[in-house]
């Protein structure tokens, strides 16, 4: 004798199983800050970086990221340069007047591979800052007051990057902003308050806490950090960024 099983049975079954497949596709929007919250930490200072007076003992990979960058700078009128190394990446500085500093990083993977950005940064008057970059990955957390930032990842032209960004320093110009001079004339001085900067904003959004010498993701952090990092919210900011880049062509 067959037994039957009641048509909620299956409707229950099939509710259940919508659910489960549901929390395994939106596991990243939740699982992913729940992990990180409790795996990631990071130091509360500045990491110690030393100043490199000949870079071609550095790594190989890295001694040629750090000729290429200042090849490239110099041809668009970048002067004074300095080279700190930290950790296992290398920072590479240098400025242009009106008062612009370039800043490249590399930081060497395991594999030898080598992760790399380029960025300017121009001050205006009462210490807010543009900054222009193509860096892979958008901030995980918000930009402080005042600063305004744009990423474009797609940009490994480093003339036309820093025509995007000087064409952005004209705009706040033309709006009666006035340049604060940037200088490098201490290198590792400049470094050390660019990362307590960005420090400080981590702990000032909400995102992270001091606990002794680390910064320790707080609730807020791991999910909005996480989510920076996820569709749709990465696209968005980087779709209106690629738009303003795409009208100067």
């Amino acid at each position: 004798m067959q037994t039957l099983i009641p048509s909620s049975y299956h409707i229950a079954f099939n509710q259940t199983a919508a659910v489960v497949v549901l929390l395994m596709l939106l596991a990243p929007y939740w699982l992913g800050p729940i992990t990180i919250k409790f795996k990631q930490s990071r130091p509360a200072s500045p990491e110690g970086m030393q100043p490199v007076a000949d870079p071609a003992a550095l790594s190989p990979a890295l001694a040629a990221f750090v000729a290429g960058s200042r090849g490239v700078l110099e041809a668009l009128g970048f002067r004074n340069f300095a080279v700190l190394q930290q950790g296992a990446g290398v920072v590479l500085l240098a400025e242009v007047e009106p008062g612009t500093v370039a800043t490249a990083l590399a930081i060497q993977k395991p594999d030898g591979r080598l992760h790399a950005l380029l960025g300017f940064t121009t001050r205006m008057a009462g210490g807010a800052k543009i900054r222009t970059s193509n860096s892979p990955l958008p901030s995980i957390t918000p930009a402080p007051a005042g600063e305004s930032r744009m990423r474009l990842p797609a940009e490994q032209n480093a003339g036309r990057l820093y025509a995007i960004h000087m064409h952005r320093v004209a705009q706040a110009t033309a709006a009666g902003k006035r340049i604060d001079r940037l200088t490098i004339g201490n290198p590792v001085a400049y470094q050390h308050a660019e990362e307590l900067s960005s420090l400080a904003q981590f702990v000032a959004s909400g995102y992270w806490r001091r606990s002794g010498d680390r910064l320790r993701l707080t609730w807020k952090g791991a999910f909005l950090s996480a989510w920076r990092l996820l569709p749709p919210w990465r696209g968005i900011s980087q779709r209106r960024d690629e738009r303003y880049a795409a009208a100067l062509a």
